[in-house]
């Protein structure tokens, strides 16, 4: 337990693809109006190209990334970081945000689900953790020069 009484456990866990669009928005953040391609964001951070390739489908056609086809194509942010929620990202990426699964799942629909209050509960947390996100873009993230800078050099660019 940390100073404050809480277990210091991971209880929520985003997804890769939510992790790594992350990183891929980040990247391009950093970069400015630059395209970047998903083999340098691989290479920069070790990730597969195949499955930055999803991702970043998956952002061009949510409006997030727009892409360049040809020779010198490449991707770019779609629209400023400011506007770029942090859950939103989440809320593309996660296909089943619901953090239990009372309808089915091992063992189909749980028997006490009629008198269960875990599940509003866990509704309640959840939207808790997106009211916290919804306050935060990815300009957030990058804003600050200083933070821009670090974050380039430790991607091993310039």
């Amino acid at each position: 337990m940390d100073k404050s009484g809480i277990l210091n456990t991971t209880i929520m866990k985003l997804n890769s693809a939510t992790d790594f669009s992350f990183r891929f928005l980040i990247y391009a953040s950093v970069h400015g109006n630059r395209l970047v391609t998903v083999a340098e964001v691989a290479e920069a951070y070790g990730l597969s190209h195949h499955h930055l390739s999803k991702i970043c489908k998956t952002l061009i056609k949510e409006g997030i990334l727009e892409a360049k086809r040809g020779r010198d194509g490449g991707v770019k942010l779609a629209m400023a970081p400011e506007e770029i929620g942090l859950s939103r990202i989440i809320q593309i990426m996660e296909p089943d945000p619901a953090l239990v699964n009372c309808t089915g799942g091992i063992g189909g629909q749980c028997k006490i689900l009629p008198a269960c209050k875990l599940k509003g509960v866990l509704a309640e947390a959840r939207r808790a953790f997106f009211e916290v996100l919804d306050k935060y873009t990815l300009a957030d993230l990058v804003a600050e020069p200083a933070i821009a800078k670090k974050l380039v050099a430790l991607l091993g660019e310039d």
